[in-house]
């Protein structure tokens, strides 16, 4: 089928989200001009590693593209999208059914020309089925990329500024078949991370 189902945005969203988070906070841990705050971050997410101490902790991008409304709101508008474009398919299906059932019906009686014209009007509404279902397909798929790339750039720019706020030098993504097998769940600061998300959006709107 042309269309995806809401559950494979949502894992989509949920895989961009874990992506973004590494380069954001690589990127964050990275910089020279950017020191941690200490008053904002949590005490129970460090770890000594050279005789330093570097705060580390991580983060449920499952759960995150699950409460995150930016998220929320893009996988409701491609779901709408979907049904609109798949009702318009179904509608000339139904067509194109009720067409064959009423040649079949008719066909007995029908003379060599009436079945020739009969059965090329029925190979023209395939044709614009299958033109319709690939417009349709590809225009969803268009809106999908574009709502994806403004979701990623603008959740970038919101982890850019939460990043420096709670001060950590690394948050991990973790995820139910992802490539971390264990997280310590005292590092989770999934809630924290949803919270200030969606405060950002909210400002946003």
């Amino acid at each position: 089928h042309y269309f995806m189902k809401k559950s494979t945005h949502i894992i989509l969203y949920s895989v961009l989200f874990a992506a973004m988070l590494f380069l954001v906070f690589k990127q964050f841990s990275n910089s020279n001009n950017v020191q941690p705050k200490k008053e904002k971050a949590s005490s129970k997410a460090n770890f000594i590693n050279n005789n330093s101490t570097s705060r580390i902790a991580y983060v449920n991008s499952d759960t995150v593209s699950k409460y995150y409304n930016y998220a929320i709101k893009i996988q409701k508008t491609l779901s709408t999208k979907r049904t609109e474009a798949e009702n318009q398919i179904k509608s000339k299906y139904f067509s194109y059914e009720s067409l064959v059932k009423d040649f079949e019906k008719a066909s007995p009686i029908m003379g060599d020309r009436e079945k020739m014209e009969k059965a090329q009007k029925i190979r023209m509404l395939e044709q614009e089925i299958m033109q319709v279902e690939q417009q349709l397909s590809e225009k969803v798929t268009k809106e999908e990329l574009r709502l994806t790339e403004e979701y990623i750039l603008k959740t970038n720019e919101f982890m850019q500024e939460i990043g420096k706020e709670i001060g950590y030098d690394y948050v991990m993504s973790y995820r139910v078949g992802g490539a971390m097998l264990y997280a310590n769940t005292n590092l989770d600061i999934t809630p924290q991370i949803i919270e200030l998300l969606n405060q950002r959006y909210q400002d946003l709107k």
